[in-house]
Order: C-alpha cells, then sequence, then structure tokens
C-alpha cells in the first residue's frame, strides 16, 4: 500500500509539471520503464534506483521552472538524438574543438572509456554506454561555444588546484 501511495504522489508531481513519461525521461535520464513502474506502484527495486527516483522526483517539486520551460527544455532535448557511437561522437567534440581529455575532465569519464566509444569497436556495460551517450548527446545539444568550454576547463583546473 505504501508504494500505491509513493507512485501516486510521483505521478501527480509530473502531471503538475505537466510532463509525460517520456519527457521525464528525456530530463532526468532515468528509463521510461522504471518511471512507468514506480508511478504504479507496483515495482520492487534497490534502495539506490528509489533514492534516485526521489531526488528526480523532488527537484521536479521544488524547481521554479514553469510547465512551458520543462516542455521547451523537453523538445529541444528530443529534436537532437542521442549520438551513435564511432564517428559521429568524434565529429561532435571535435565540432566544439576539445580533445577526449578535456571532455573526460568535463564529463568525469574516463578518456578510456570515451576513446573506447569514439572508436566503435569496444563492447561496454549499458552504464559506460548510457553514461558516455549522455556526455556526447549533453555536447551536442548545448549551444556553448568553444571559447565557452575553454572557460569551463579553466574553472575546473582552478577548483582542483584549490584557488
Amino acid at each position: 500500500m505504501l508504494y500505491l501511495r509513493f507512485g501516486s504522489i510521483l505521478k501527480q508531481i509530473r502531471e503538475k509539471r505537466e510532463l509525460t513519461i517520456q519527457g521525464l525521461s528525456v530530463l532526468s535520464g532515468v528509463p521510461e520503464e522504471l518511471l512507468e513502474a514506480a508511478e504504479s506502484g507496483r515495482f520492487e527495486m534497490p534502495e539506490k534506483e528509489i533514492k534516485d527516483l526521489r531526488n528526480v522526483y523532488w527537484t521536479l517539486a521544488t524547481d521554479q521552472s514553469s510547465a512551458a520551460d520543462y516542455k521547451r527544455i523537453v523538445d529541444q532535448r528530443l529534436s537532437k538524438p542521442y549520438p551513435d557511437f564511432g564517428s559521429s561522437m568524434t565529429q561532435i567534440r571535435d565540432e566544439k574543438q576539445i580533445s577526449v581529455g578535456e571532455l573526460s575532465r568535463i564529463s568525469g569519464l574516463s578518456e578510456a572509456v570515451l576513446e573506447a566509444a569514439e572508436s566503435g569497436t569496444v563492447e561496454m556495460t549499458d552504464e559506460d554506454s548510457k553514461e558516455v551517450r549522455k556526455a556526447y548527446w549533453a555536447l551536442a545539444a548545448l549551444e556553448a561555444t568553444p571559447a565557452d568550454y575553454r572557460r569551463l576547463l579553466a574553472d575546473i583546473a582552478m577548483k582542483a588546484n584549490g584557488n
């Protein structure tokens, strides 16, 4: 019964923001199937996934953005599909004029994983694949210039050096 109530609350939060399951999945990175299962209240999942769901819906409930803001972001993200592994990832990175090492520092993913993704020759776990696709997708979807990335990298370096 507790999960049914929890699921009902989750659904109310999402609907208040006028988001579909697909839209919330696009915003949060949580698979649609998991969101649907959670909102139905009929699910069993590890505590980590429940915690992740709470964070997604808590952010949604407390954020000051309007439903129109969410719709705009979802529409923008859906207009740019996830890149395939391989050369399209290299093109995305080259367009932003950043190296694999720099993307590694920005995304927090290891250089080896990013290089493997760009080569398109290495099998990755589903979790690695998901994180790599999100990193390249965000890089492609953001309207930042190469200069913006240079400033971001400089800020990261300053913070790493304790300045």
